[in-house]
């Protein structure tokens, strides 16, 4: 059986075990959702040494009433808050291994882990912003490769003010490719677009947005008389962005 001894002492007495089946207990423990529900944690003997911390799938359930991970960028958020965390992930089920004299940090890191995927919905905006750009480079360089992609390039020699986020060669053509996150950048791509057109670049270009509904209607159509193929998300580029630019490879010169 796992012994209580040390935990309590450590939660100042202000914890316990119940039994739920052989080998497995719940934690029953001050550690509470916003809505005042307990964190569902259990501890389970693992075999090799170590006490099992998870939550029998309880998390993504309680999550699941409100919130789906049905995109790739949600997807790879949960998997970031489950690695920066040290949790793992089995059918649902997210847990930590421990030993048991360090069971009381373990378990309050897994409660925090715990705690920030059942939060997803709250703070979901901000996270996928901060990652919008790093998703991107990863989508250019794994999926792009074909069309040697070159990042922060400066067509206009006298104007680097002017960047490219990424520069595509398709059929020997240049296309630039931009990620627009706010009325900003898209500020910036509107102006650099108009601006290679003015210098007479052969050029396609292409925007994709964090989201392309937040921009004001102004900034939209700025944007859209500009840019040649814009994609309101980066999800729409992940599906779509290989199709187009086959397409322009296929185009006549």
């Amino acid at each position: 059986m796992i012994s209580l001894d040390l935990l309590r002492e450590q939660f100042n007495g202000r914890v316990e075990l119940r039994e739920r089946r052989p080998g497995v207990y719940q934690l029953i423990a001050p550690m509470y959702h916003e809505d005042g529900d307990m964190v569902d944690v259990y501890l389970e003997e693992t075999g090799n040494g170590l006490i099992r911390v998870c939550d029998h799938a309880m998390t993504l359930m309680r999550l699941s009433y409100s919130f789906d991970l049905d995109t790739p960028n949600k997807e790879k958020i949960f998997q970031r808050i489950l690695a920066e965390n040290r949790v793992s992930e089995d059918k649902g089920n997210l847990f930590l291994d421990a030993r048991r004299e360090s069971l009381y940090p373990a378990v309050l890191q897994f409660a925090q882990a715990l705690l920030k995927v059942s939060n997803m919905r709250l703070y979901k905006r901000a996270v996928i912003q901060s990652l919008f750009y790093e998703m991107l480079e990863e989508y250019v360089t794994t999926q792009l490769g074909q069309y040697s992609p070159k990042a922060s390039v400066c067509p206009l020699a006298n104007r680097d003010d002017l960047e490219v986020d990424y520069a595509l060669l398709v059929a020997g053509r240049a296309t630039y490719l931009f990620g627009v996150r706010d009325t900003a950048k898209a500020r910036l791509v509107t102006i650099s677009c108009l601006q290679f057109q003015l210098a007479k670049l052969a050029f396609t270009s292409m925007a994709v947005h964090e989201d392309f509904d937040s921009l004001t209607s102004k900034d939209r159509s700025r944007i859209t008389s500009a840019v040649d193929k814009q994609f309101p998300s980066l999800d729409d580029l992940q599906q779509n962005a290989r199709a187009f630019l086959e397409r322009e490879a296929s185009r006549p010169a």
